[in-house]
């Protein structure tokens, strides 16, 4: 078994601007580095704040929300909505601690991947912290489902995904991939994977009152066996791929590195934070507290 790393944070501050897609409300969001076992909070800077009660902790019990995107609430009503690119770009680039500042309800889209995310945090760069990351050891078979989705974690000595789609009634088709989560060139292809839809969708979610901030320019829309979008594709899995980034981001939730073999098959999120809310109640159950603690 590896060596637990040490945490890290970012070296300095990272910013970004954009609209929700969702809401549709232009949001601004601030990184700052944080302490050791400070863990994953995003705080609203737009509410009110006494005795702290606007700062919500990226943990699996805060999930209010899982259609479409995943929304966390804090026990005062605080939320911040559509968090799991950015939990997928901290997980692939190692950020254990860290503040995030929002200045409305939702997190900006920008191009519907992680890319940005991870491009701004490397720029910035990370300092490493004075304790032990605690990684989250799948010790035995654990399974969550709904039907014909499931999610199945395994002991494995690595971090190891696989994951299998299926939209048959369009282009997207069956698709299914392995991938190694430690491999520099599978975290490359994963941040670049964009969000997607079919078109058929876009009226429904509209009259839900989604993807308000929705454009072809921060999510791929298919119709039948037709991409709508300018821009081909970036990846052939780039759905797959984007379905795995979506669950990476979910179980960062943990608040630590998964280390075990994760089967997802038609994974969603609700199923996603299912399987953190699970994992954690778990290993809580076992002795081991399911994120860095003071």
């Amino acid at each position: 078994m590896r060596k637990p790393a040490f945490q890290r944070t970012l070296s300095t501050t990272v910013e970004f601007a954009g609209v929700g897609l969702h809401s549709g409300e232009e949001c601004r969001v601030v990184l700052y580095p944080a302490k050791a076992d400070e863990g994953i909070s995003f705080r609203r800077t737009d509410l009110a704040s006494r005795c702290g009660d606007n700062v919500i902790a990226a943990i699996p019990e805060h999930v209010a929300c899982a259609n479409h995107g995943t929304t966390l609430t804090n026990a005062s009503g605080a939320s911040v909505a559509t968090v799991e690119h950015l939990m997928a770009a901290l997980a692939l680039t190692g950020v254990d601690d860290v503040l995030v500042d929002v200045t409305g309800p939702e997190l900006p889209i920008l191009d519907g991947s992680a890319a940005p995310f991870v491009g701004a945090i490397a720029e910035a760069g990370l300092q490493k912290l004075d304790a032990r990351q605690r990684p989250l050891v799948i010790g035995e078979v654990e399974h969550v489902a709904d039907g014909d989705r499931s999610i199945t974690m395994e002991p494995f000595a690595g971090r190891l995904l696989e994951i299998e789609i299926d939209f048959c009634d369009c282009m997207i088709g069956r698709q299914s991939l392995t991938l190694d989560l430690d491999d520099p060139k599978v975290v490359a292809r994963l941040a670049r994977a964009r969000t997607f839809c079919r078109l058929y969708e876009v009226e429904a979610l509209k009259n839900a009152g989604l993807i308000r901030g929705g454009a072809l320019s921060n999510g791929i829309v298919v119709d039948g066996d037709r991409l709508l979008n300018n821009e081909p594709l970036r990846d052939a899995y780039e759905f797959a791929l984007h379905k795995a980034l979506d669950l990476i981001g979910d179980l960062y939730l943990l608040g630590r590195p998964v280390i075990g073999r994760i089967k997802a098959v038609k994974p969603g999120h609700d199923l996603n934070t299912r399987a953190a809310l699970y994992l954690k109640e778990m290993q809580e159950a076992a002795g081991q507290p399911a994120r860095a603690t003071a």
